[in-house]
């Protein structure tokens, strides 16, 4: 399952537990839809906690942000939650500045490629 946009691509590999979506180019008014498209399966009948890789993404807007918190919000009423790994500092200040570090679960570390069994970098 994956979804693209000009510019931005989400890619989920793996299952159940072991699901990350790897996000690449930009997050923005004209791909956040593409972003709420892939999540929609995975915030319905996904795994306990939704991993974000934000390594490959150059840019976030308010839209893209509008999109993790409405997504969050979802899985929180299900007791789940989502989770941003490697994000680039641009994105990591913008999460800071807007209070969101804790509420999406912003990790500094790195997150595994389930499909490859070794670290994405």
């Amino acid at each position: 399952m994956s979804g693209s946009a000009e510019g931005f691509s989400a890619e989920v590999v793996g299952l159940d537990d072991d699901t990350v979506v790897f996000l690449t180019g930009e997050l923005d008014l004209a791909t956040a839809s593409h972003l709420t498209a892939v999540l929609g399966p995975l915030i319905a009948r996904g795994p306990q906690e939704v991993m974000l890789d934000f390594s490959g993404l150059s840019f976030i807007d308010s839209s893209g942000i509008a999109a993790l918190v409405d997504s969050q919000q979802r899985l929180s009423e299900q007791e789940r939650r989502l989770s941003v790994h490697r994000a680039q500092q641009g994105a990591l200040r913008v999460f800071e500045i807007a209070g969101l570090m804790d509420f999406l679960h912003v990790q500094t570390g790195h997150v595994g490629n389930p499909a490859s069994g070794r670290a994405a970098d």
